[in-house]
């Protein structure tokens, strides 16, 4: 069994150690706006990637357990519309015990898996390698800097700013700008023809 996780994660372990020196070659240009600059780009191509990622990736089965599972609440708003509200609940208690719950469960975990992969894998991979690129040794070589920032308030002591605190304050700016530029885009394109909101 060890000899075949050792065969499946060697071609895993060579892609993504192919994707720090690929990602290291694509970003050290930026480099000379230092390192907040090329940490706020990752983070920013991070959620632009997750974002696209997560429109275009819907597997079959979740497409088919959300049909299945919209079948069986309509089901249960019709039997809850009867006229008997005594019988009505009856009904709905049915079918919430022989297929809505189990559909429900299945869409849900479907989808939970779905995020898992489009969104919550790909930005742990990048705070991976943030954390593995820019550590205060590196940036320390690399800039002359130990820290992204370094600041006092008052007569505090300095307070500094690691890279991986520094890619969550971009993270959390990145999905926010995101948001805003998403909503001016759709208002530029409403302007130009009618849309169905």
């Amino acid at each position: 069994m060890n000899n075949l996780l050792d065969k499946i994660w060697e071609p895993i372990e060579a892609f993504l150690n192919y994707t720090i020196v690929s990602l290291d070659r694509i970003l050290s240009p930026l480099e000379v706006f230092g390192p907040w600059f090329v940490i706020f780009i990752l983070a920013f191509a991070i959620v632009i990637l997750t974002r696209i990622i997560a429109r275009f990736y819907v597997t079959k089965r979740y497409l088919k357990l959300e049909k299945e599972f919209k079948h069986w609440h309509g089901v249960r708003e019709e039997a809850m519309k009867q006229s008997d509200r005594k019988k009505g609940k009856a009904l709905a208690k049915n079918i919430d015990q022989a297929e809505l719950n189990k559909a429900y469960y299945d869409y849900f975990f479907e989808g939970l898996l779905k995020h898992f992969a489009t969104n919550v894998l790909p930005i742990l991979l990048m705070v991976a390698y943030v954390t593995k690129v820019y550590t205060p040794q590196t940036l320390l070589s690399r800039f002359g800097e130990k820290w992204i920032f370094s600041f006092s308030l008052g007569s505090t002591s300095p307070t500094n700013v690691s890279s991986l605190l520094w890619f969550i304050i971009c993270l959390i700016f990145s999905f926010i700008l995101y948001a805003v530029l998403k909503m001016i885009f759709k208002k530029k394109i409403c302007q130009k023809k009618p849309c169905l909101s």
